[in-house]
């Protein structure tokens, strides 16, 4: 492939995490405007689905296009180029059939899981996000091919525009079924179809369908990503030449190419789950749970969020309106993973060239570095996060900061849970990149395991409720995180400098949330909560960043992945600044 197109891991990731700031920006913009539009409520209605939405989400970026980018990778490393282009066209067929099957069956239980997780107003935003399965499943193919060949843009660029896509046609879609439904409701006392008494019944009627809107725009979103990506195949090809091609190996038999790419894809499917097992498993049993919480302590738990409550709100729907006030926890707690997932997908290409050559000084770097650059982004994230939950809530949320006061402690939990989902998913990438695609499967099992037993545990006592949900989380990743790093080195052979890649960015991410927590407190005490949130993160960062380059945490082979490395390394050189 041309320079321009092939990245090695590092610079990948860069285009990919660009991509992926962009696309959370857009999503403030689409999310906040949307809970304004369907309420808590609403939200929570919206979230069941979407739950399930980030999930198909994941298995479109890191999960199936894995499997055809191990492929692409191992075969282009070894110079089988006609294997490369038959897994490309049988990876779109077999992905193609995929999505058509995910979609009936989707179709086909929506009922049944909303009954289940006991949500029933959440059926039409689940039904309608049907279609979703189908071009995720379309994109896959796409981007698992040209991940494989280390051109990271396509993905990039496609993420951007469903982002854009989704934006522009989730509001538009959830504001239009609202409007409607208020103006039929006053027009004939109905709200499609459906008779309500009064305006705050109505008002309540029409979220189900304002979330399905909110849903259908990302389902459009899908269908333009999908778009997008064929005419990029069309137009941009993949850089093999008809010279290559005349001198390759003749290609394997289409039956043991499928053969293999299932067989990585099932297990690397599954295991791209991990990162979003405890939300399919919070989608599935936190308003069962909370329900059963209401049934046991009413009192209790109407004291515990005394004045925080809307009043008026039916006492059926106080376990949405708190599910709707986790996510909005939940929401920001995901931008710290989603940035570092990044570094699996860019990851797993190289470490799966080394792998496969048997170069086992450059295996060892690649995967030093995968996860000394995750740590310096998890931990002042995590830290930040948790020191300053309640003041970024507000800040975030300012136009309805009534629910606060409940998300608030969620995410200071959640954010020392990020640092360990921020480092499970490159980590999984790695062990499938070496082979080992079976472990991030049963670690997500036992981990999904033990999130459930918590929210079972935990969640029905009044006095705890959703505040319980986070623990599981939290107990869930660091188990995965313990565990798959010792069976990634022993598997690699490689013997881990845990000072360098670990404990360096924890020290100067531990100094960046004392830092943020400490600014915090006294601005807060002269300035109101935008200037004081704003000013304590720019000081805890510039904190971070210091201490990072006194204990020399940044080290010369990360920089000289960069764009330009050599000049950076040349100049942080000079001032002693890299180990």
């Amino acid at each position: 492939m041309s320079a321009k197109r092939k990245q090695n891991f590092l610079h990948g990731a860069l285009i990919l995490m660009s991509a992926t700031v962009i696309v959370k920006v857009i999503g403030y913009f689409f999310k906040v405007p949307l809970k304004g539009i369907v309420g808590v409520s609403g939200f929570g209605y919206f979230n069941a689905a979407y739950g399930l939405f980030n999930t198909l989400y994941a298995l479109s970026v890191a999960g199936m296009p894995i499997a055809v980018a191990r492929m692409v990778a191992q075969n282009m490393q070894q110079g089988r180029y006609r294997d490369v282009r038959k897994i490309k066209r049988l990876s779109t067929v077999a992905f193609l059939c995929t999505g058509l099957i995910g979609t009936l069956l989707m179709l086909a239980g929506a009922g049944p899981y909303v009954r289940l997780a006991q949500n029933p107003n959440a059926f039409l935003a689940v039904f309608v996000m049907s279609p979703a399965v189908f071009f995720v499943c379309v994109s896959s193919s796409y981007r698992g091919y040209y991940e494989g060949l280390r051109n990271m843009y396509p993905t990039a660029w496609s993420q951007v525009v469903e982002a854009v896509v989704k934006l522009a046609c989730g509001l538009l879609f959830a504001s239009a079924a609202v409007r409607m439904g208020l103006a039929e409701y006053e027009a004939a006392g109905t709200v499609f179809g459906a008779a309500v008494g009064t305006v705050e019944q109505a008002q309540l009627a029409v979220l189900p369908y304002g979330a399905a809107g909110a849903i259908l725009g990302i389902v459009v979103s899908t269908a333009a990503g999908s778009l997008f990506l064929w005419g990029y195949s069309k137009r941009g090809g993949d850089g093999i030449s008809q010279e290559m091609l005349e001198h390759a190996a003749p290609a394997a038999a289409g039956r043991e190419i499928l053969k293999q790419l299932w067989s990585i894809a099932v297990p690397v499917c599954l295991g791209a789950l991990a990162l979003n097992i405890t939300t399919l498993i919070d989608v599935g049993s936190l308003t069962n749970r909370l329900s059963f919480a209401l049934d046991r302590g009413r009192a209790v738990l109407f004291s515990m969020y005394e004045g925080i409550l809307p009043s008026g709100t039916p006492e059926g729907e106080i376990p949405n309106y708190l599910f709707g006030a986790y996510n909005m926890s939940v929401t920001l707690f995901n931008l710290i993973p989603a940035l570092t997932t990044t570094f699996g997908v860019s990851a797993l290409p190289s470490v799966t060239a080394a792998w496969a050559s048997r170069s086992e000084n450059q295996l060892r770097r690649n995967i030093e570095s995968v996860w000394r650059v995750t740590s310096m982004i998890a931990f002042p994230a995590g830290f930040g996060i948790c020191a300053l939950a309640e003041p970024i809530l507000t800040l975030v949320y300012k136009a309805d900061p009534a629910s606060i006061p409940i998300a608030a402690p969620i995410l200071r939990v959640l954010g020392i849970a990020a640092i360990f989902v921020a480092l499970s998913s490159p980590t999984n990438s790695m062990l499938q990149a070496v082979g080992r695609v079976n472990v991030p499967v049963r670690l997500m099992l036992l981990g999904g395991f033990l999130k459930l037993v918590v929210n079972f545990v935990l969640v029905p006592i009044p006095s705890v409720n959703i505040q319980g949900a986070p623990y599981g989380t939290l107990l869930c990743y660091g188990l995965i995180v313990c565990v798959s790093i010792p069976v990634l080195c022993r598997t690699a052979g490689i013997r881990l400098r845990f000072g360098k890649v670990f404990l360096k960015p924890l020290f100067a991410g531990s100094l960046c949330g004392i830092t943020a927590w400490a600014a915090y407190g006294l601005l807060s005490q002269v300035a109101g909560n935008t200037v004081s949130t704003t000013v304590s993160i720019l000081l805890a960062a510039t904190v971070y960043v210091i201490a990072l380059f006194l204990v020399r945490g940044i080290v010369k082979y990360d920089v000289l992945m960069l764009p330009k490395g050599e000049k950076i390394a040349k100049l942080l050189e000079k001032c002693g600044l890299i180990g």
